[in-house]
């Protein structure tokens, strides 16, 4: 049995939905009941752990606009969302979803 509530754990990778190459270094913060945010790794993976509940992820790289995904409420498991970001200009007062992660 272990400590602490049962836990989700969310990964993926974060690519340039241009030309599909991935975004080293982005950032990826899951907001929820509190924020947690890593720095994805050179190659734009990123894992993050969070407790059961509904979740938005924002993406965002460099100067990108930044984009986002919504998961509902999370029961304990793995879950994988790779998001893509466009390098075109939106104007927005909210950030537009994730591209499809290339060849997916």
């Amino acid at each position: 049995m272990g400590f602490g509530p049962p836990t989700a754990v969310i990964e993926g990778t974060v690519y340039l939905a241009d030309d599909g190459s991935t975004l080293g270094h982005a950032e990826v913060c899951a907001f929820g009941l509190d924020t947690t945010c890593v720095r994805a790794d050179g190659a734009g993976r990123y894992r993050l752990r969070r407790t059961e509940q509904s979740v938005s992820l924002r993406f965002r790289a460099g100067q990108l606009t930044a984009a986002t995904d919504t998961l509902r409420v999370l029961p304990p498991g793995r879950y994988q969302v790779d998001c893509a970001i466009s390098g075109r200009l939106v104007i927005s007062d909210r950030p537009p979803p994730c591209q499809p992660a290339p060849g997916r």
